[in-house]
């Protein structure tokens, strides 16, 4: 394994420390492979699959120009709750991290992931510049969100995304998992709820697997009941009795049901169970 060397992006303070690093994209792969959607856990998003501009784009460039790519892609950010770092004679390099996010650069990761899968390419050729901020727990979820915002200029970022992160989507979607939705026609079958926390979880969740892991999955977590952070937004605000706010479009209900959510969740979030 080759060394992971850095350069310090801050100055003496001992609350605040960044990193700027050159990624190889075979260990960019690996990561992904190993932890999957663990390393996006904090992304506005998940992989949006091959199907957008730019992770065409992506994929075009990984199979035909991988030289370029480092030249041609905006990097990831990525944040750690720790890194253990050692001085040596070509630098300083990286002995461990804690809990690596990629806050921005999902896309590009997942693509070169997927290329290398799906279509045998070659990453020898593949690295992506890296910058990376040590966040302590307790700033996690006040900081990152905002990382992921101002580092965000590749895909179109929602407001709804910047929001996802919030304990209160956190807990909806683990109920989404293991809370049953009522049986179809009285039946004996059941199947479950998929709450879309992230932007793009429900096609990510498929795509490590087999075909018959899919059937599988998509009996359990039927298309029909995936229920995003929109429309959960429009249902809400109806039942609060503001349709107006959700004529006004799934981004203008949802800023309003984030806003609504917020200030309650501060005020009793035990109620949310």
């Amino acid at each position: 394994k080759r060394p992971l060397y850095c350069l310090p992006a801050h100055l003496n303070n001992k609350d605040y420390e960044s990193y700027l690093l050159v990624m190889p994209g075979e260990l960019l792969a690996s990561l992904y492979s190993k932890y999957g959607s663990r390393l996006l856990e904090q992304n506005v998003r998940t992989f949006l699959q091959a199907r957008g501009k730019i992770n065409k784009g992506l994929r075009t460039t990984i199979m035909q120009h991988p030289e370029k790519f480092f030249a041609y892609n905006n990097g990831l950010t990525t944040t750690a709750e720790n890194i253990e770092v050692e001085a040596t004679s070509n630098g300083l390099r990286i002995k461990s991290l804690n809990n690596l996010q990629i806050v921005n650069g999902g896309q590009t990761t997942a693509s070169i992931f997927s290329t290398m899968r799906k279509d045998k390419a070659e990453l020898n050729h593949i690295f992506v510049q890296m910058k990376l901020t040590i966040v302590a727990p307790e700033q996690v979820e006040e900081l990152v969100p905002k990382i992921s915002e101002y580092a965000n200029t590749q895909n179109k970022v929602n407001a709804a995304d910047f929001f996802s992160n919030h304990p209160f989507h956190v807990r909806i979607e683990e109920f989404s998992r293991r809370v049953y939705a009522p049986s179809v026609d009285g039946g004996h079958k059941q199947s479950k709820w998929f709450y879309e926390r992230a932007r793009g979880q429900y096609a990510d969740a498929q795509s490590h697997k087999t075909k018959a892991e899919q059937s599988k999955f998509q009996l359990e977590y039927p298309k029909k009941q995936l229920v995003d952070k929109t429309m959960m937004s429009k249902f809400q605000n109806v039942w609060e009795d503001i349709p107006h706010v959700v004529a006004q479009g799934g981004q203008n209900s949802f800023v309003s049901y984030a806003s609504m959510i917020g200030k309650s969740w501060e005020r009793e979030e035990q109620k949310y169970n």
